[in-house]
């Protein structure tokens, strides 16, 4: 449900962003005892579509677009369903529509606890840094945008600390392209999904690692390998959508959601009773 040219407003700064996160979360705590899985969906029609189906396909079984399809053929989760701890998604890209999930929902989910696109992108980059820079300049110099990604990688600190920021998804094809012709392209590519592999983590220690981290200064990164029917689905607990609502999507919230609650980041209320 999510495509590159949907990553938005990353004029918020990193701090902001986990600032507004957790403003967000602590209603959500407070009402229901724990944080939340979130799905999220960036436009009104695909939204409308999934609540008429009832459900979350898979991305081969429809034709939106996925969230960074380059690595995730390399990662093989190019054909998932991407879930959030918290609002990651909103508080990053403003993405309006915002599906609710028990934790528990994690058994049925695999749990890596760092994002796995960052975390290879990074690695990627931090090879080249330690072992290749001329090849890391080279690609830093096919643009404008690619010089300040990684002239900002260089430089900029977080939390004391440079070459901790990158913003790989505003440069994704360029790096991906030297990234295919690189090399050594296979020895990082072990690296790759060995790193991912030992980043997994099964239920139930990923929810006792969720309900321990969620307010980390990081996000994990959670893929479901099976659609997702919200009308059988006995951890999905309801809505979280930004704004007012048109009446088309009202409608069809209380046609088949009405048992459901909707939060819209302040008030939580059941659709029911709306």
């Amino acid at each position: 449900m999510m495509g590159a040219g949907h990553f938005r407003n990353q004029v918020i700064s990193i701090k902001q962003k986990f600032k507004d996160r957790k403003k967000l979360l602590r209603p959500i705590i407070k009402f229901h005892g724990a944080p939340v899985l979130v799905h999220s969906i960036y436009n009104r029609d695909v939204f409308n579509q999934i609540l008429q189906d009832g459900k979350l396909k898979l991305p081969n079984d429809h034709f939106s677009f996925k969230k960074t399809p380059l690595m995730e053929k390399i990662l093989k989760t190019d054909n998932c369903l991407y879930y959030s701890l918290g609002f990651v998604y909103f508080t990053s890209y403003r993405w309006k529509y915002n599906l609710l999930f028990d934790l528990d929902y994690l058994k049925n989910l695999v749990y890596y606890r760092k994002g796995m696109h960052f975390k290879a992108y990074r690695l990627i980059v931090d090879y080249w840094y330690e072992n290749d820079r001329p090849y890391l300049e080279k690609l830093a110099n096919t643009s404008p945008t690619a010089r300040a990604v990684i002239d900002r990688y260089y430089y900029e600190p977080y939390n004391g600390k440079v070459r901790k920021i990158l913003e790989f998804w505003k440069i994704e094809k360029e790096l991906f392209d030297y990234f295919s012709k690189y090399l050594n392209k296979n020895k990082l590519v072990a690296l790759i999904r060995e790193t991912a592999k030992q980043n997994i983590l099964q239920y139930p220690f990923s929810k006792r690692y969720a309900l321990r981290f969620y307010f980390a200064d990081w996000s994990p990164e959670i893929v479901g390998k099976k659609e997702n029917n919200l009308l059988k689905n006995p951890y999905f607990l309801g809505f979280f959508i930004d704004g007012s609502l048109d009446r088309k999507t009202l409608t069809r919230l209380k046609q088949k959601y009405s048992d459901k609650i909707i939060f819209d980041g302040k008030k939580i209320r059941k659709i029911g009773d709306l």
